[in-house]
């Protein structure tokens, strides 16, 4: 009888010592694996926005000169005055630069197909037809006497 308690008591002292060991976590290595080691952690991409600068569409075509940006009702755009003279805003998704020219997901087509920004015409490359009327007055100035 004293045989079985004493190896009784024995194995309990086994377990008894050994659980702290069994409630522990797998230890992690140190050390991190090559794969991971390997991976250059991304950094976020920043962007030089300067008025005057080009902005282009993603197949190389230029759209204009940067003017700057806004809130629209499609969230944050760049505003662009384009050849016509018009500006027009240019949505910021896809937005990248391409050494001094902002490079935008926009094609040529869909910026002149966009609104002007605050219902601006183009600026006009000649003057109205009715412009040599307009250079002489119809009636003469006050200042000078009628003959």
């Amino acid at each position: 009888m004293i045989r079985k308690t004493a190896l009784l008591t024995g194995i309990a002292g086994a377990f008894l010592i050994a659980a702290p060991a069994f409630a522990q976590d797998v230890t992690t290595p140190q050390t991190p694996e090559p794969a991971q080691a390997e991976a250059a952690p991304a950094q976020p991409q920043s962007l030089t926005l300067t008025p005057g600068a080009t902005v282009k569409s993603a197949d190389g075509s230029e759209l204009g000169k940067l003017v700057g940006a806004q809130n629209g009702a499609s969230g944050q755009e760049l505003t662009v005055r384009g050849a016509d003279g018009s500006v027009r805003p240019v949505p910021v998704a896809g937005i990248r630069q391409d050494g001094d020219a902002i490079v935008v997901n926009a094609s040529l087509s869909d910026f002149q197909a966009a609104a002007p920004i605050g219902g601006e015409a183009p600026a006009e490359a000649t003057p109205p037809a009715d412009a040599a009327d307009a250079a002489e007055p119809a009636q003469p100035p006050a200042d000078e006497p009628n003959t």
